[in-house]
């Protein structure tokens, strides 16, 4: 069995990519939950200070602000960068069969066999591929609809369901 399909990678699709992969590691939760303790810290030094100095407060509050505030606005500002660049510029076209996967964009050409694969997963609205624990091609699912059972019955077949 054989699915063909072309995509186009879009900013919303790269950031859902990048949040996906942030926030659904340890190292994402564990930012998130330090910028909430210290931006609790931060109002509670605040209230009294009598017994803690102002720029404790103000230190802890900016850094609250950078883990939850700046970072989010970092991840879209690299989104709509990347996807204003010549790499998402053109249409992908994927061929899966079952000695791989196959991504041709204008002349070049590249094919990973499933064994390289490192795991597929499925944000909900894209399907991830990765070949690394961080590089991932992304497959937008609402330029797929009408193939995503094709395309899910090609992966398992080819990576196992572990994977998938």
């Amino acid at each position: 069995m054989k699915v063909e399909f072309d995509i186009n990678v879009k900013a919303d699709d790269i950031m859902n990519y990048k949040f996906y992969h942030k926030y659904h590691s340890l190292s994402g939760w564990c930012e998130i939950i330090l910028g909430l303790m210290m931006l609790g810290l931060g109002v509670y030094a605040v209230m009294h200070q009598d017994t803690m100095s102002l720029t404790f407060a103000l230190l802890a509050l900016l850094f609250g602000i950078v883990f939850i505030v700046v970072i989010p606005l970092q991840l879209v500002t690299h989104s709509k960068k990347a996807a204003a660049s010549e790499q998402f510029a053109k249409p992908m076209h994927y061929l899966l069969d079952e000695s791989g996967i196959t991504v041709k964009m204008g002349e070049d050409e590249a094919h990973v066999e499933w064994k390289r694969v490192y795991r597929v997963k499925d944000t909900g609205r894209c399907i991830l591929i990765y070949f690394t624990p961080t590089r991932a091609n992304i497959i937008p699912k609402n330029e797929v609809t009408d193939k995503l059972a094709d395309i899910r019955k090609v992966m398992t077949d080819g990576i196992g369901r572990y994977k998938v």
